[in-house]
């Protein structure tokens, strides 16, 4: 009986993938005018606009900052027919989105999580290039529409959303890694006293195993002199939810962290999953699950996709058809 129940569930994923884009990704984007997630610790109440994916692809992983007054989100850009991620952005004036930068960076491999930050009058990012076995640095030039590969911060590693913070005169990075059955389970931690390096291991590494929050799900912010971590909750699957975690203690010595509340699918951001989080520049970004048809946009304008349809966006209503 088990054995059919297994032949059942692969074949309803097979007809499921013939039919539908998979896995597929939106990205949820709201004005901030009080309360924020870190705030509340609750998507109760809240609204969202929906960016439009371009046809064939989806965007995900949306990580925000403010720099020279400009505030652009950064997000993964897969596309289904090449089976790789590029990095676009999206620029966002007073009201919403503005512009859509597409392949501000593109490498032979896949590309995702593209983590921004300012450090040491620079911008920065690095993105997740785990299928290169390799945490790389990256340098606007200019920003936000080119970037430059200035380091490899840690080689042979198939380090997956990597996570910078500065904190008591270091750096620490923040990363699971595929390298086990505890890919998502595994937090990694390293140091550094600048942004190039050298980059030591944490003596307890792995300093965390638990799939509930420790892969990274976007940039760590402070609240109250405390460091707040976003993290993924893949206990039934990957990026089924974001905890916020805080954290307690982190040393050369020890970390700890504790999770405080968990922002799962709900009727205000219906799907199956929500697994990133991030904020610049008074927008708050959200992603998660999302259904598209493989047939039902072939008679779409593709010039008009290209451009996400002259950035428009759409109110996501709530109805758990919207999502997966």
């Amino acid at each position: 009986m088990a054995a059919v129940s297994r032949f059942s569930r692969l074949a309803a994923k097979k007809v499921y993938a013939k039919v539908f884009f998979w896995p597929h990704w939106r990205v949820g984007w709201r004005r901030l005018s009080g309360s924020d997630l870190w705030d509340t610790q609750s998507l109760e109440g809240t609204s969202w606009n929906v960016l439009p994916n371009p046809w064939s692809r989806f965007l995900a992983d949306p990580i925000a900052i403010e720099h020279d007054g400009k505030t652009v989100l950064f997000v993964e850009d897969f596309h289904h027919d090449r089976e790789k991620g590029v990095i676009s952005a999206v620029e966002f004036a007073e009201h919403g989105p503005v512009r859509f930068l597409p392949s501000v960076l593109e490498e032979p491999w896949h590309l995702s999580y593209p983590l921004v930050m300012e450090a040491e009058g620079e911008v920065w990012m690095i993105p997740e290039s785990s299928a290169n076995r390799e945490i790389a640095l990256y340098r606007a030039d200019p920003f936000p529409a080119r970037w430059k590969k200035e380091a490899t911060l840690l080689p042979d590693i198939p380090a997956t959303d990597a996570t910078i913070v500065r904190h008591e005169d270091r750096y620490w990075l923040f990363s699971t890694v595929l390298k086990s059955a505890h890919a998502n389970s595994d937090l990694y931690l390293f140091s550094a006293p600048t942004i190039f390096g050298p980059w030591r291991a944490h003596e307890k590494n792995p300093v965390l195993r638990d799939p509930r929050s420790a892969r990274s799900a976007g940039k760590i912010v402070e609240r109250g002199c405390r460091l707040w971590r976003p993290v993924q909750d893949c206990r039934g699957s990957y990026g089924a939810a974001v905890g916020l975690a805080e954290i307690m203690c982190l040393n050369d010595r020890h970390y700890e962290q504790r999770i405080q509340s968990v922002l799962a699918p709900c009727p205000e951001w219906p799907g199956g999953r929500l697994h990133a989080l991030s904020q610049a520049g008074g927008f708050e970004f959200i992603d998660g699950s999302a259904i598209a048809l493989r047939w039902s946009s072939w008679s779409r304008n593709k010039s008009q996709d290209e451009t996400l349809g002259s950035l428009g966006s759409s109110r996501l209503f709530i109805n758990a058809r919207a999502g997966k």
